[in-house]
């Protein structure tokens, strides 16, 4: 017991500092997702650039959340990278704060790798400690983890539509709960080694590549989707008040749903949640699509959204093995998504229009759901 302990650091952190940073963390990214879309879209319109140019900036932000990931692929450094969290934390500070200083397009795009890394390295470190601390209840507290970041998700589009709060001054908030993250998490350490699977029924039989596609094609679905959703309102409404109430409902119901998911969980498993939430969106997707519905009236895809993924991370990380090195391969594997999907919409929307881009998003939910299903079905 004590040979295992030495190589499980976590296993000393006592579970209440687990529980309160990781809370605390997932609001302030919470905060940075729903600022980040409306706040970008407003200074694409002040500094004049175009769809590619804030796809750019969306890339930048997708790489600086891949490389805090990939870090955790190289052995060498993660032998001695005990302070994941705090580094994080530091990156989402100091990006907070460039974003709102000077007035400089090259300044901002600094501020995005380093807005990445805060919420890339928070995501994948208090994910994983979840997962593996609180195994006996993880669908539900993970769950109840994104729940939180869906808080911070909708506090931030509901101050900005009613005034209470500038985007500059909400990225200043951000800056400065990160520095407060950054010294009471700075000794929690969030490394984990894999286990071997004793029960085949969640083992796979193949490589894990499978499971890297499915967290690339859910990231690239809510990243693009809650990425560009500010901007296809603004651009039909051309006004960024409309779209900032569309984006405080969609993170309302994004909450409502994973704190239910956090109620359902001792009947509905991790897979049938991220299922169902794939099949909603990509049916109400095609509803827009065919003039069912409008695109100013689908705030209530926040629910389908907030479904998919903790609760796909945790089956994903079930079928493969667990541990802090394959998290951060499935979670790479999804940042790059999260990298590709803004950045290819980018090039569609100037050029053939808003249509095609909920088509190609309503086609990858459903490919994403056929694929899940295959490999479940497959690995029992």
């Amino acid at each position: 017991m004590t040979t295992q302990r030495n190589r499980d650091p976590m296993l000393s952190i006592p579970t209440n500092r687990i529980l309160i940073f990781g809370f605390l963390a997932f609001i302030l990214i919470g905060l940075e997702q729903g600022v980040l879309g409306l706040f970008v879209a407003e200074l694409g319109q002040h500094f004049n650039r175009s769809p590619k140019d804030l796809g750019l900036f969306f890339a930048l932000h997708g790489i600086g959340s891949g490389l805090v990931t990939a870090v955790a692929l190289v052995s060498w450094v993660e032998r001695i990278n005990s302070k994941r969290i705090a580094l994080s934390s530091l990156a989402l500070g100091l990006g907070s704060g460039l974003i709102v200083v000077g007035d400089s397009w090259h300044l901002k795009l600094i501020a995005a790798p380093l807005l990445g890394i805060g919420f890339g390295g928070l995501s994948m470190s208090f994910n994983t400690l979840f997962v593996t601390y609180f195994s006996q209840k993880n669908a539900s507290l993970l769950n109840v983890l994104n729940a939180t970041y869906g808080i911070g998700a909708v506090a931030a589009p509901w101050l900005l539509s009613r005034d209470l709060l500038a985007g500059s001054e909400l990225f200043n908030v951000i800056a400065l709960l990160s520095f407060i993250v950054l010294v009471g998490a700075w000794t929690i350490d969030d490394r984990i080694p894999s286990h071997t699977h004793t029960d085949t029924t969640s083992s796979t039989t193949t490589s894990v590549y499978p499971i890297l596609l499915v967290a690339f094609l859910i990231l690239f679905i809510e990243a693009a989707f809650t990425y560009w959703m500010p901007s296809l309102l603004s651009k039909q409404s051309g006004n960024d008040g409309n779209a900032a109430g569309y984006m405080a409902q969609f993170f309302f119901w994004f909450v409502i749903v994973r704190l239910s998911a956090a109620a359902l969980a001792v009947w509905v498993s991790t897979l049938g949640f991220a299922l169902l939430g794939l099949l909603g969106l990509c049916l109400s997707l095609v509803g827009v699509v065919t003039g069912f519905v409008a695109l100013a009236n689908t705030s209530f895809t926040g629910a389908f959204m907030g479904l998919i993924f903790p609760n796909a991370y945790a089956w994903m990380l079930t079928k493969s093995g667990g541990g802090t090195a394959m998290g951060a391969r499935i979670l790479l594997s999804a940042i790059v998504g999260a990298t590709t999907g803004p950045w290819i919409l980018g090039w569609i929307l100037p050029i053939a229009g808003e249509t095609p881009v909920l088509v190609v998003l309503s086609a990858v939910s459903a490919a994403t759901f056929l694929l899940m299903l295959f490999l479940d079905v497959k690995t029992r």
